[in-house]
């Protein structure tokens, strides 16, 4: 409060508690309070200049009094102004937060070149070593295969050379035992039955001396022993760095899909936060704005009201006052804008992103199969089951981005690769011990 308003104050309190003294007391009481109650004040205000202007005599108080009231009214349009311009910039900063939420940019295919495909974690390395295994492989798969046939053949495993050592499930061998019978309770066998036995013999052991040699035939090329021991070494040792390199390869295309991921779901959490936040506060701000234009709209009627005591016709000007109805263009500088009704307001963004995912049908055909023939790959050697790197981009607990391949096709694809593994080894391992080892 004025040195000025102070005195006036104190002048009035000296004159005897004017009434108008008293309007101006509520007058200064309103500034300071709620915006509600300074809008009910107010009106009561209004109402009271009208009664004091029609029913109470002018005294020495009145145009002090009214001087006061009118600097009051000043002070509190401009309250009212500021009190808009912070609603506005609260919704402005809660609509520049959302503006500051980036959309992440789409992966340049330069970075996948220089950074993840590259050097010794390139397709290259990858298929090259690749290359180098299949032939160990294949040697080794040979001697199992060689192992197998020589151990166990089906001709080794008829009925008339058993038991016989090539053959590891024998069946039983025929009995000539039902012959015994033929003489029994007689002085001597018949020279017919004789005979017959001996021709029945002698073709027997024409039938044993062919399938002997069926089976020494079967086993044409073996060897007495089969060491495949440090066959398989070489290639399980060739086999761990293929799949090193595969897994170093792979691993690029994992902490990709998981770098592109954790920036998407920081992006859609920051977006998602701060549009629920500016949405609260228009919500927040055009509920009050109601408040703030009738407290205006109350303003500007005391302000007339008090310029129409202080008029060469006062009774005119006073009714012309009570009868002025106040509209929203008194008042179209308290207008708010709001941010989220825009036609520019940013649009939430979507992942559009495909993120390769290893250990898939996709990944493996555009990656391993499409260059197997190239580098002299065996396709079931590049797709081995188990690596560290399959699912993981699955895995990841977000889902913004789209896949080039789903987890059911990830698994759906691992059972194939075992499958024809399977199916590949037996049709080299006959014998299954010697397959259960290779495996």
């Amino acid at each position: 409060m004025s040195s000025q308003r102070v005195g006036t104050v104190a002048a009035g309190a000296r004159s005897g508690g004017s009434p108008w003294f008293s309007l101006l007391t509520k007058s200064w009481a309103f500034a300071g309070e709620s915006e509600p109650d300074q809008t009910k004040g107010l009106d009561d205000l209004a109402q009271n200049i009208v009664q004091l202007a029609k029913t109470g005599a002018p005294d020495e108080t009145m145009t002090s009094a009214i001087e006061s009231i009118r600097a009051i009214v000043v002070d509190m349009k401009a309250a009212v102004n500021d009190s808009h311009a912070v609603a506005q910039e609260q919704i402005n900063e809660k609509a520049k937060a959302v503006a500051g939420c980036k959309v992440p940019a789409h992966t340049d295919p330069d970075f996948v070149e220089k950074v993840i495909n590259h050097g010794e974690n390139s397709i290259e390395n990858v298929m090259t070593c690749r290359g180098a295994e299949t032939p160990l492989y294949l040697a080794y798969a040979k001697c199992e295969e060689e192992k197998a046939r020589c151990s166990n053949t089906t001709e080794c495993c008829a009925p008339l050379v058993q038991p016989n050592k090539y053959c590891l499930e024998p069946g039983m061998a025929p009995s000539p035992l039902p012959f015994e019978a033929t003489c029994e309770g007689t002085s001597k066998c018949k020279d017919d039955d004789v005979t017959a036995k001996l021709e029945f013999f002698k073709e027997k052991l024409k039938e044993l001396d062919a399938a002997e040699k069926a089976c020494e035939d079967s086993r044409t090329g073996c060897k007495d022993s089969y060491d495949c021991v440090p066959l398989e070494t070489a290639w399980k040792t060739q086999r761990s760095w293929c799949r090193s390199n595969q897994t170093n390869f792979e691993q690029g295309y994992c902490d990709l899909g998981t770098s592109v991921e954790a920036k998407w779901d920081s992006y859609l959490h920051c977006y998602d936060t701060n549009v629920e936040h500016l949405k609260q506060e228009e919500y927040t701000q055009m509920a009050q704005l109601p408040g703030r234009e009738q407290e205006w709209r109350a303003l500007l009627r005391i302000d007339c009201l008090l310029g129409a005591l202080v008029s060469a016709d006062a009774s005119a000007a006073l009714q012309a006052c009570i009868d002025k109805n106040y509209t929203s263009t008194d008042w179209v500088h308290l207008t708010l804008v709001y941010p989220s009704t825009k036609a520019e307001f940013p649009v939430r963004g979507h992942c559009t992103e495909d993120l390769q995912e290893p250990g898939t049908r996709y990944f493996s055909e555009s990656w391993y199969l499409s260059r197997s023939q190239r580098f002299g790959a065996r396709q079931h050697l590049l797709i081995p089951v188990g690596v560290k790197t399959y699912g993981c981009v699955s895995g990841i607990s977000t889902t913004h981005c789209p896949r080039q391949s789903n987890s059911s096709a990830l698994l759906a694809m691992s059972t194939k690769v075992t499958s024809h593994h399977t199916h590949h080894m037996r049709q080299h391992l006959h014998h299954p011990v010697a397959f259960r080892r290779a495996r």
